[in-house]
């Protein structure tokens, strides 16, 4: 107990202290020696005794104490101040030193007690009663009782120091009775006994009981202590505090507030404790409550007054008694569950509106400290909401709240608006001044934030203020600034209990565990209870809140609690959170016609809240206006046309605030943070996301985020500010990882959130059908949810892509073009993106991928059909090598193109193809390969754009050479499904490799009859080049079936669609120009038919032994055959030109080759089977195309000539037959073969042929198709002449052909009923221009025909077949025309080619006629005739047509026809014919003698006189009459015959003196030259005779020039016959011969006047041979007898 008993080792110390101790008591006798001698006496002894002690070991200083305290006690009792000080002074250091025992501290509690009494030093006397409680626990009991007295007496004294330091020492002393409860280890037990009547003897006998007792008497002081505390404040007399005078109520609750809040424990482990604490202290704190309860505040209390009527509240009380309440609550509501209900209705009751101000405040900050503690809000829950006839505290609590909210913005409006109030002291101010505050503003009143808290922690200021007797004034705002606190703290707690934080998991004495089974039920009730009071606090406040903090709070309260009730599956409660921030990201008016479709939502709310809590709900959201935020407007946009949005707002613009904003962020912080509670909300969340985004102007961009771009503004100054829009951007980005954040949702809530987002889009497009401007935002998040979820894409990838189809095929354009971006970006996106299972492998996640894609081809939009095929396209770029399984649908996309999408898609649809053909063929399964040619072909197809199918079958092209360069690996290759090849009937087991061929020459076969010129072509090319290069490749069989299924059926298409074509001309406005050779379809068609044909004959030239081989080759044979035939007799001359050519190039090709077959006779057979069908198409055709036929009915049908090309190729294709068929050639044959000739050759030539006719194959200027004709001719000519020739007998017959030629030379051909028509058609050339053309084609011909009969007869002349057949008298009698008409023809040329032939056959052939006469009798008189139209021709010839050298020339040949007959006719006279002769000579007799023609010819024109020729005939004349006397023995009688005729012909001549030209002799060989001379004498009497006449009339002026020439003439023959018949035998020249020749003379002298020089000379020379005619020669006389004889007999004759 003190050391001075227990210090065994302390000797040292204790001396000290007692040596201390007598110096006191010295000191002390001494002060008192001369007032107080009793207390001198009685420290005198005190020493004493101290002395002893000391001395003796035995005694302690203890066992002494109670003698030694007595002059102590003595000396307070003196009242003298300075003795008691000193007296105090040594009983604390008594205390301090433990040596009091309890008899000692009654003795100095007794005197303390009269100190205090007399009030004497009661500062000293409260520190010793705490010195003496507080050193040990000697006191306890009475005088334990008696100090706590005493204290209680002092605080009520009237010093305030002592009323101050007793109140402390009381609250010291009350916990330290408490503390000392601590001490007892067993105080249930120990406690067991006490009742609250026992008496202090009873206690006192127990008082030395050791330990035990010592506990029970520490538990029972407190006890009693605190009963009396409880008897004292209900103004009861206490029991145990004997002497108490008075005590305040307030200091009473303070202390009961004290023990109860330190002191928990004691009554928790003690059933008395517990039993005093239910029974006595909630009964006194129901009772003290009912002033507070009963009272209502009149309309303008009065704080001031400090009576305290029994029916009024009482700050100070109400306060303490609101403070008891809390500590009650907070910590022993477990074991006072119904009074705790009873208190906490009474706190919810203090909250009505018409409880005084400070009363509402103090009933919050109780509310305020109970709704930090998670545990607390949980046990309320638990034992009251949760039981059934129990009040719902948590409900009403959260509700009142509410309501009180409500209520304090309302009042604070109204009391602004009319109702001023004298306690507001702080008005509210006005919106103005509410920019850089925190709090709420409502109708324009400012409600400031005065009182904030840190979260969890709940700061009460006016249940502190224990000093003031009178209600404070409290702000306005106070009550709305705590109830704010409470439901911030409030949801925080519940979020506690729902989480099960930390600290609810501590296990206290005074907390309640929850267990397992428990919890679930709990968080639902505890969601139930608050979810509707909290909204309809909640909806106020961030209304009405004006910063940023405030809302913020509010919003993430907000945001938490729905996640609470997302988490407990409690929907309604989340979506009416959920719900409610929505709103308030909008303007009310807008809010509320955005979310008027989710009523069931405020029905919900309806029923959960209190009636009144909702009335004022309604007045408040009735009341809210735009005017409050104005100044807070930071955007503004267009509304988003919905359904449920009226006209007018849909017209208004939007505003926005700060707040508006701030809601949003909270939105998508919650959506954020707890998208997997998310569920059926995501529905309201996204679309009061997609409002905000539209009115902000946010547009999707790439990969379905969202950009700003800004809207114009929609007022003056109020567009969207430029903070916000440096805000945009992080909204946008919130945006982008909300759905980011989709990626950590588990399945079911990522499915919630595509349903939402789905819902969403579908609503967009119902609007966009109204034609609106739709909102994209859905279908943007659909998209980006997909790309954030790659890895999981199979889990969302149906319901997300089913629904992006269907905005596909929306006829508004943006939400197709949305729609498709986001198909084609997922699907992009997905291939690229590296899955698990790699995708190549993954068959069944390929497909799944690019089946939307497919899908889209079912989609009309063009559009759309475009973004899917420049997706396809970027795939092809970028994932290309990957498609492994996905080929069939990339090429079926590809290929799904059709016509009547726009040529932009097709070309796309095309570069796809394009890459897909000439990049992935090596990748892509056999199977795709069939697809790629059927697509490649339907792009050849297609009729949109011309260079796009061009272009496919150039990539037919492609894929034949990606065959050949794989062959090895695609005959290895098998395909099972054969489905995909196409069936090739009538060949068996066709390998799949020829199949493939198959496929893609059957594809460009029908390409080959496509309706544009240019494809055909195209793809004709291409279907022979591949098959020329690339057909080695296909096994023998498959030839046949390419042979009659591709090309057959090609040739026959082909022809068909040629016949059927229309020949209107195109219209090619707009297009190039279309060149006039393809202007209509038929002449495009025939550019088709030439390139099939020349083609098909092509391949089978190539292949030709191969096809040999296959069995069926001559029916092939005759088929290309027929072919070629039909298409050579088509009218078009490209057509038909071009199946000649192929005919020629099968029939040269194959006149090279035969096949070898082991059966020689066999092959011989068949070729001449095959040659015998080739002879008979030659002459069909040409049979058919040369003929013409003239129908007079038909004027409308075109007339149609073959063109020369066409007549020339086909005239050469012959030779390369007849090599072939000449040992069977017939004369049959070749008449036909002539017939065809001489047609060919008569066929008009059309006027654009001439530079075709003009071009010269060989040197000669014959046209490449006479020159064929000719060539052909000579071939069989040869043929023909060969020795031991089959074709001997034909020779007559070439001739006669040859001759029909020769004769074109002067007559071109010209068929009747041609002209007309011919002219007809080709109406655009002049009136004769064909004639003309024409004509000068056939000279070169006829000519070498002549030149080929010349040297065939010079080498066949003597063969039989050619003398019996006359044909030399037919060749005369062909070149009589040419030589008849000699200037007449159309080309000089041609007469002297006649004549030079006629001389060289003359030569050959009058050797054979002389030898065998017999053959030639018919000849003579056609030979005089044609001699005699040649020398004398009826056309004539000017200088000015030929010019001087020429006729010169011409003259030439004259003399050398006279020449001829000088050399080969007058000497072998005899041989032939009389008649004949005597034409000769008549024919010289004429030609020595030129006379002028007839008078019509004008004189203009001079005549040069043949003056040469007619020597010549002159000279030959007298050769055979007067000077050649070497004749044969009948010389005499040919001469007669000769003479007769002559005469004959010289009295024609004299008859028709004029008419020179026209006289036409007989024939002869020989004449009588007297009769000769005597006729030519006559004639040259007439020139002379006229020409005299003539000159006399003519007076000055000169005769014509070729008048002058055949007088000159005349002259000289005169003088050349005087000379002749001086030379002559005089047998030869009779006398009236020489008496005419004399007779002459006078002519000869009057010509003498002449004026021409000319004429002079030749009759000086003609005078000069008459010199000797002067005497008579000397063997005139015996001749004259014979010579008048001989003119006798003649003249009989």
């Amino acid at each position: 107990m003190s050391f001075v008993r227990t210090s065994t080792g302390g000797n040292e110390s204790v001396h000290k202290f007692v040596e201390a101790l007598r110096a006191d008591f010295k000191t002390l006798s001494l002060e008192t020696k001369k007032k107080y001698p009793l207390i001198k006496e009685s420290c005198e002894e005190a020493i004493s005794k101290l002395s002893a002690a000391s001395n003796n070991q035995q005694t302690s200083v203890y066992y002494t104490v109670n003698q030694i305290l007595y002059p102590l006690v003595q000396g307070c009792e003196t009242k003298d101040l300075k003795i008691i000080k000193y007296c105090l002074g040594m009983m604390q250091r008594l205390i301090t030193q433990q040596v009091v025992d309890q008899k000692g501290a009654r003795y100095i509690t007794d005197a303390l007690w009269m100190l205090m009494e007399n009030n004497i030093e009661e500062v000293k006397v409260l520190q010793t009663v705490t010195l003496l409680l507080t050193t040990n626990t000697v006191v306890h009991g009475e005088t334990l009782a008696k100090s706590l007295v005493l204290c209680f007496r002092l605080h009520y004294s009237k010093n305030s120091t002592i009323v101050n330091t007793a109140g402390a020492t009381i609250r010291q002393l009350v916990s330290l009775v408490f503390e000392r409860v601590y001490l007892e280890k067993d105080s249930v037990a120990t406690l067991h006994g006490v009742n609250q009547n026992a008496n202090k003897e009873t206690l006192d006998a127990d008082n030395g009981t050791g330990a035990s007792a010592e506990m029970q008497t520490f538990a029972a002081d407190a006890f009693f202590l605190f009963q009396d505390l409880v008897q004292l404040v209900n103004t009861d007399q206490p029991y145990w505090l004997i002497g108490m005078t008075e005590m305040t109520r307030s200091f009473g609750l303070e202390l009961l507030e004290a023990v109860l809040t330190n002191f928990s424990a004691v009554f928790h482990e003690n059933n008395d404790f517990r039993l005093l604490l239910k029974e006595r202290v909630c009964a006194l704190v129901i009772k003290l409550f009912s002033p507070n309860v009963k009272h209502r505040q009149v309309p303008t209390p009065n704080n001031g007054n400090t009576a305290v009527p029994n029916d009024k509240p009482y700050f100070p009380i109400s306060m303490r008694l609101l403070r008891l309440v809390a500590i009650l609550i907070q910590k022993y509501h477990t074991i006072l569950v119904t009074e705790c209900e009873i208190f906490l209705s009474l706190i919810i009751k203090f909250l009505d509106p018409d409880k005084p101000h400070w009363q509402r405040s103090l009933a919050l900050e109780v509310i305020h400290k109970l709704a930090t503690k998670p545990n607390l809000i949980a046990f309320f829950c638990k034992s009251y909401d949760l039981k059934n006839h129990a009040t719902n505290i948590v409900h009403d609590m959260i509700s009142a709240l509410g309501t009180y909210v409500r209520y304090s913005l309302i009042n604070a409006a109204a009391l602004q608006n009319g109702q001023p109030t004298a306690s507001n002291q702080n008005n509210p101010t006005t919106a103005h001044n509410a920019g850089n505050h925190c709090g709420f503003m409502f109708r324009g009143v400012y409600l400031s934030l005065v009182a904030t808290f840190p979260p969890g922690v709940a700061k009460a200021v006016y249940l502190e203020m224990l000093d003031k007797l009178e209600s404070p004034i409290i702000p306005d705002s106070y009550g709305i600034s705590v109830a704010y606190a409470i439901l911030l703290d409030i949801t925080r707690s519940i979020g506690g209990v729902i989480q099960r934080t930390p600290e609810m998991q501590q296990p206290a004495h005074n907390t309640d565990i929850i267990t397992e089974e428990e919890h679930k039920p709990l968080c639902l009730q505890l969601i139930t209870s608050s979810w509707a009071g909290l909204l309809s606090a909640f909806v106020p406040l961030i209304d009405a809140s004006v910063d940023e903090a405030t809302t913020d709070n509010i919003l993430k309260a907000m945001q938490n609690f729905a996640a609470l009730c997302g988490l407990l599956d409690q929907l309604g409660p989340r979506d009416a959170f959920i719900m409610a921030i929505c709103r308030a990201s909008f303007p009310p008016h807008y809010a509320a016609a955005i979310f008027a479709n989710n009523a069931h939502m405020d029905a919900d709310l309806r029923g959960h809240a209190r009636s009144n809590s909702q009335d004022l709900n309604n007045q408040f959201m009735n009341t809210c206006n735009e005017g409050d935020f104005r100044q807070q407007i930071v955007a503004v946009g267009t509304p988003l046309p919905s359904a449920s949005l009226p006209q007018n707002i849909m017209q208004a613009p939007v505003m926005l605030t700060t707040k508006n904003l701030q809601c949003m962020r909270a939105i998508l912080f919650l959506a954020r943070s707890n998208g997997s509670i998310l569920g059926t909300s995501w529905h309201i969340v996204l679309q009061t996301l997609q409002h905000l985004v539209w009115i902000l102007g946010l547009k999707p961009s790439t990969g379905g985020s969202l950009q700003a771009f800004p809207k114009p503004a929609v007022e003056a100054n109020v567009g969207i500010q430029t903070a916000v829009m440096a805000d945009l951007p992080v909204l946008s980005q919130m945006l982008s990882q909300l759905f980011e954040s989709s990626q950590y949702l588990d399945d079911v809530a990522l499915h919630h959130l595509i349903e939402a987002l789905c819902k969403l889009s579908h609503e967009a497009m119902e609007l966009a059908y109204a034609n609106r401007e739709p909102s994209l935002f859905a279908v943007a998040k659909l998209l980006e949810t997909g790309l954030v979820n790659m890895p999981r894409i199979e889990v969302l990838w149906r319901p997300l892509t089913n629904h992006l189809l269907e905005v596909c095929q929306h006829r508004h354009i943006r939400m197709r073009e949305w729609g498709v971006e986001a198909i084609t970006y997922l699907v992009k996106s997905a291939l690229q993106f590296k899955h698990s299972v790699p995708l190549k492998e993954n068959m069944e996640l390929q497909t799944m991928l690019l089946s939307p894609l497919s899908e889209l081809s079912a989609v009309m939009h063009a559009d759309v059909r475009q973004r899917q095929l420049d997706c396809v396209l970027q795939i092809l770029n970028g994932a290309g090598e990957i498609l492994s399984f996905g080929w069939p649908a990339i090429i079926e996309i590809i290929g799904a193109v059709n016509e009547h999408h726009g040529e932009p898609l097709i070309r796309t649809a095309f570069q796809c193809l394009q890459l897909v053909i000439t990049d992935f063929l090596t990748v892509m399964p056999w199977r795709c390969l069939p697809l790629c040619i059927r697509t490649a072909a339907k792009f050849g197809s297609q009729t949109q754009e011309l260079n796009i199918s061009l272009t496919a079958i150039g990539l037919m092209w492609n894929i034949s050479d990606f065959f050949n360069q794989n062959q090895d690996k695609l005959m290895t290759t098998q395909v099972d499904d054969g489905a995909i090849l196409p069936e090739f009937p009538g060949t068996v087991k066709m390998p799949q490799f020829d199949k493939l061929w198959m496929c893609l020459y059957a594809k460009l076969g029908e390409l080959c009859v496509d309706l544009r010129p240019a494809v055909r072509k195209s793809a004709g090319q291409t279907l022979f080049s591949t098959i020329s290069a690339h057909g080695s490749l296909l096994n023998p069989p498959t030839w046949q079936a390419l042979v009659w299924q591709v090309l057959f059926p090609l040739l026959d298409n082909v022809r068909a669609l040629s016949s059927s074509a229309s020949n209107e001309k195109v219209d090619a406005s707009g297009n190039i120009l279309i060149h006039h050779s393809r202007n209509t379809a038929q002449k495009q068609w025939a550019e088709t038919q030439v390139l099939t044909l020349s083609g098909v004959c092509r391949v089978f030239n190539t292949k030709r032994e191969l096809l040999q081989m296959l069995g069926d080759f001559e029916r092939a044979w005759s088929l290309v055959l027929e072919f070629i035939q039909n298409a050579a007799l088509s009218k078009n001359g490209e057509v038909s030109l071009a199946a000649l050519k192929s005919l020629q190039e099968i029939m040269y090709h194959n006149a090279d080759k035969t096949v070898q077959l082991t059966d020689e006779e066999t092959t011989r057979i068949k070729d001449a089977e095959i040659w015998t069908i080739a002879w008979n198409i030659w002459l069909n055709i040409g049979i058919e195309s040369t003929k013409i036929t003239t129908k007079n009915n038909d004027t409308q049908e075109e007339f149609y000539v073959p063109s020369q090309a066409f007549l020339t190729a086909l005239i050469q294709i012959f030779p390369a037959i007849f090599q072939h068929i000449h040992q069977r050639f017939t004369l049959a044959d070749f008449e036909k073969f002539c017939i065809v000739l001489t047609n060919a050759v008569c066929i008009p030539v059309q006027t654009d042929a001439v530079p075709y006719i003009m071009s010269s194959v060989s040197d000669s200027l014959l046209t490449p198709l006479h020159d064929g004709i000719l060539d052909c001719m000579d071939l069989i000519q040869k043929e023909a002449t060969k020795e031991g020739s089959n074709l001997k007998h034909m020779i007559p017959v070439i001739f006669r052909q040859l001759l029909v030629f020769s004769k074109f030379a002067c007559a071109p051909p010209a068929y009747t009923g041609v002209e007309h028509k011919y002219v007809k058609t080709a109406n655009h050339y002049t009136n004769n221009a064909s004639v003309e053309m024409v004509s000068m084609n056939f000279i070169p011909f006829g000519e070498k025909s002549i030149s080929i009969c010349v040297k065939l007869y010079q080498s066949t002349a003597t063969e039989e077949c050619v003398m019996h057949e006359n044909i030399l008298h037919e060749i005369i009698k062909a070149l009589r025309t040419p030589l008849a008409m000699k200037y007449k023809c159309l080309s000089s040329s041609t007469w002297k080619l006649a004549i030079s032939s006629l001389i060289t056959i003359l030569h050959t052939g009058l050797k054979v006629a002389r030898a065998k006469p017999n053959y030639f009798t018919g000849m003579w008189d056609d030979l005089a005739d044609t001699f005699d139209k040649f020398l004398f021709p009826a056309s004539v010839c000017t200088i000015e047509d030929r010019g001087l050298e020429e006729i010169v020339l011409d003259e030439t040949i004259d003399c050398q026809v006279i020449e001829l007959l000088r050399d080969e006719v007058l000497p072998h006279a005899h041989e032939m014919p009389h008649q004949f002769i005597m034409q000769i000579v008549v024919l010289l007799n004429k030609g020595s003698i030129h006379s002028a023609s007839d008078s019509n010819i004008c004189y203009e024109s001079d005549w040069k006189l043949r003056e040469i020729f007619a020597k010549t005939c002159f000279e030959t004349l007298l050769q055979f009459s007067l000077l050649d006397d070497t004749c044969n023995n009948n010389r005499n009688s040919l001469t007669a015959t000769a003479a007769g005729a002559t005469v004959a012909g010289v009295n024609a001549a004299l008859t028709n003196a004029n008419v020179f030209t026209n006289v036409s002799g007989g024939g002869g060989k020989d004449f009588a030259g007297r009769l000769a001379v005597t006729a030519l004498l006559h004639r040259f009497q007439e020139v002379l005779k006229r020409f005299n006449d003539d000159e006399r009339q003519s007076g000055k002026c000169p005769l014509p020039r070729f008048r002058l020439s055949e007088i000159s003439f005349v002259l000289k023959a005169i003088a050349t016959l005087v000379v002749s018949m001086k030379k002559a035998p005089p047998s030869k020249v009779n006398k009236p011969a020489w008496d005419q020749l004399i007779g002459l003379y006078p002519y000869l002298v009057d010509c003498t006047t002449t004026t021409s020089p000319e004429v002079s000379r030749s009759l000086r020379e003609a005078l000069l041979q008459y010199t000797d005619l002067l005497q008579p020669p000397k063997c005139l006389n015996t001749e004259t007898a014979k010579l008048q004889i001989a003119t006798q007999s003649n003249g009989q004759e």
